[in-house]
């Protein structure tokens, strides 16, 4: 068979099965005790995990794979779906959306084979008796150093300023222009503050904020989104998922970031 007609049953099929994991895990959230819903998306999980394999794109095969790991746990009734997991399977199957949007093209593999760990590590953590979260895995600091921002950013512009902004609050900085790269790199718990656009490549500010919460090393790291048309929905939507600060661009903005900033840097120094 052809590939590109072989890639387009596959694209269609898929589609399909995300959307319907999308559905399914909005009614588990309503009902974590539904083993039908359970089945359903380890199911759906299970069919992408095979057409990916048979079309060759190993990361999406990969990706469905650990999701199906962690179905097969609340499957098999040693824990019940809780909102940390729900987040971090939204997370898994939007990076599987864009993953078949670009035809299993990724602009961050790094990124998304560091989620597939940490699906992995959740797996592992849910299928035991008594689960604790998994100890952060902190990269030592040198005595001295002081408190470390990651910005995710993708407008060069912006992005130089609000560098200036947070070094002048005493950060050190690195800097990144796609979301899957800020939530690898925030993942590794060596950082005291993100600040992140609302719109980036590869996972969205909000969505970034969602996957991080969902990470016992990242639940209480402070969080500060900005954006550029401050929507009510947006604000309900951060203030849902756990963020600090929802400021909007400008230079009232650039006031409350270093602002902000600062009180987070006290509280470390506390």
């Amino acid at each position: 068979m052809d590939n590109a007609v072989l890639w387009d049953e596959f694209r269609q099929e898929a589609d399909e099965h995300l959307r319907a994991l999308d559905a399914e895990l909005i009614k588990l959230e309503r009902d974590p005790a539904s083993q039908d819903a359970v089945r359903r998306m380890f199911l759906s999980a299970h069919t992408i995990k095979g057409g990916a394999a048979m079309v060759g794109v190993l990361l999406m095969r990969d990706l469905a794979h650990a999701i199906e790991d962690v179905l097969g746990v609340l499957r098999d009734g040693h824990q019940q779906l809780n909102g940390d997991v729900a987040d971090l399977l939204f997370s898994a199957v939007d990076v599987l959306k864009l993953q078949l949007a670009s035809e299993g093209r990724s602009d961050d593999e790094v990124a998304v084979a560091r989620l597939i760990q940490t699906l992995g590590e959740l797996a592992v953590s849910l299928s035991q008796p008594s689960p604790r979260p998994a100890p952060p895995v902190v990269v030592p600091r040198t005595i001295g150093t002081g408190p470390r921002a990651l910005l995710v950013e993708d407008s060069p512009t912006v992005r130089m300023l609000e560098e200036m902004l947070l070094t002048d609050a005493g950060f050190e900085v690195d800097s990144v222009g796609d979301g899957l790269e800020a939530l690898t790199r925030a993942l590794a718990g060596v950082y005291d503050l993100v600040v992140s656009g609302i719109e980036i490549p590869g996972m969205g500010g909000l969505d970034l904020a969602r996957a991080l919460r969902a990470a016992p090393s990242a639940q209480h790291l402070p969080i500060i989104i900005m954006t550029s048309s401050e929507r009510a929905a947006d604000r309900q939507r951060a203030a849902e998922l756990g963020v600090d600060e929802l400021i909007r661009k400008g230079s009232l903005g650039r006031q409350r970031l270093v602002e902000a900033a600062q009180s987070v840097a006290q509280r470390r120094t506390m």
